[in-house]
């Protein structure tokens, strides 16, 4: 075992791979953010969008179709070469490109970038307005990412890593941990409260709970529900849970196989109980009638096909009078963990009781999973999502055709009219409006079902310092330090 880190924290799944452009689990999230600074942050506090690699940006037009970021001087990687708005504008080109493979591929397609090396300018035309983009270059898929990697063969990490964050990486060792140590070029130039870090790799939140509980990790994001009641009695101080901008789903794949037919999907749909689903699970997550969780000021309320015995079995008559063959085979395909299993239980076991359809439960290792979910090859499987930022549009826009995030082969011209005019709307009131239009065509048409909203399950020692709890999962690693006790 290698010497421990300053701080260790059981990170969850293990990452695909080292490149923020690629991964987009909530785990590698926390990761990148260590390892690579976008042109803004999020304040942890507020959820406020701050300066990053940025000093000072411009929306240039009302709409936010043409955007102007300013760079800090003397940027630099981690390895003292210099960090440039060349590398800003090269990074994005390449994150628009097909052979990357990035799911956030449509947020740069057909943008024109223009720099100033003089000014240290970066301006951004858009095809179509953005008014949050400011808000999404604090996400990781649009950190610039050095040469090396830019250039690297896919799915290859180069040693060493140039990063632009708080950290630079030290070490990966695969199903184990991952160290991050101190990027002594990070434009901060501030004394980090831990020189180093370890993100351990740990599917089981029973083992991620016993090391947490033995003073081995500081920081584990999720625990088991079991353990909940025990430690709101006995750690109160370190479990708080939050409600999250996040939501746990189900998605239908509709371009080959049994859920091209929706009477199929509106079984399914139909026949799952929310509401016991919610108290079976436990953990305080409540049911979830809506893909977008009630966070978004204005948003009108959206409610999903409701669970209903009579419309599930005429769903099923109608889909079976097609099909007189009768049912296929049909499979549930979900990423490895305690709760992703129970989860994936107590959908089989309603499935089999309100229409007795037996479908078989699959589950695969995260790093198998995404792939396997992107590249369409599942039928229905587990989804869940944490808002990029906190507006509708995050949830909504993985749903066009475009989109990398899609994972069902969904394409609905009039869903993208919607989003569309969303998008043009000047008009804040009359935009939440179109988008909650285009939620409801989604959920009406069964490409995915809401099933839960989350909850932030935390656990926090009291020993980390300038951690701060907000409902998009932010963590400003730089922030962080050993509390001092006395006894």
């Amino acid at each position: 075992m290698p010497p421990r880190a300053a701080l260790t924290v059981a990170n969850g799944p293990d990452v695909e791979v080292l490149d923020p452009q690629i991964t987009s689990t909530t785990a590698g999230g926390r990761i990148f953010s260590a390892l690579f600074e976008g042109l803004t942050r999020l304040d942890p506090a507020s959820l406020e969008v701050v300066p990053g690699l940025a000093e000072s940006w411009l929306k240039e037009d009302p709409a936010g179709q043409v955007w102007t970021f300013t760079l800090r001087e003397n940027l630099r990687w981690s390895d003292g070469s210099a960090l440039t708005v060349q590398d800003v504008r090269d990074s994005w080109r390449r994150l628009a490109l097909p052979a990357t493979g990035a799911d956030y591929a449509a947020w740069m397609t057909d943008v024109e970038i223009f720099v100033n090396e003089e000014l240290r300018s970066v301006q951004v035309h858009f095809p179509a307005p953005q008014p949050l983009f400011d808000r999404m270059c604090a996400f990781h898929a649009l950190a610039p990412i050095p040469a090396a990697l830019r250039n690297a063969a896919p799915g290859s990490t180069p040693d060493p890593l140039p990063c632009s964050g708080p950290y630079q990486l030290e070490e990966r060792r695969i199903r184990d941990r991952i160290r991050v140590v101190e990027n002594p070029y990070s434009w901060r130039e501030q004394k980090l409260g831990f020189a180093s870090i370890d993100f351990l790799t740990l599917e089981s939140q029973f083992t991620a709970l016993n090391l947490f509980l033995s003073g081995d990790v500081w920081f584990t994001p999720n625990v088991p529900d079991l353990a909940i009641p025990a430690l709101h009695r006995k750690h109160a101080d370190a479990f708080q849970p939050q409600a999250q901008f996040a939501t746990y789903f189900l998605r239908f794949q509709i371009q080959s196989g049994p859920f091209q037919d929706k009477d199929l999907r509106l079984a399914l749909i139909h026949s799952l109980n929310r509401e016991e689903v919610a108290r079976y699970l436990g953990g305080g997550r409540p049911a979830a009638n809506s893909l977008v969780p009630p966070f978004a000021d204005g948003y009108p309320k959206v409610n999903g096909l409701e669970f209903d015995l009579g419309l599930a079995q005429a769903a099923l008559a109608r889909y079976q009078k097609r099909h007189p063959e009768g049912i296929p085979h049909l499979e549930y395909l979900y990423p490895s963990s305690d709760f992703n299993r129970k989860l994936a239980e107590i959908l089989q076991q309603q499935w089999a009781t309100h229409l007795g359809i037996q479908v078989a439960l699959a589950n695969q290792e995260a790093k198998t999973f995404f792939p396997a979910q992107r590249a369409l090859e599942y039928q229905v499987s587990h989804s869940s999502w944490v808002g990029d930022y906190l507006d509708p549009l995050t949830f909504l826009e993985n749903f066009l055709a475009s989109s990398g995030n899609n994972r069902t082969g969904f394409s609905d011209p009039e869903y993208g009219k919607l989003l569309q005019w969303a998008a043009d709307c000047g008009d804040p009131v009359l935009r939440l409006d179109l988008l909650a239009q285009a939620e409801t065509l989604l959920l009406q048409q069964g490409i995915i079902m809401p099933l839960l909203l989350d909850v932030g399950q935390e656990l926090v020692s009291p020993k980390l310092g300038g951690f701060t709890r907000n409902a998009s999962g932010v963590i400003d690693w730089a922030a962080l330090y050993p509390e001092v006790t006395t006894q």
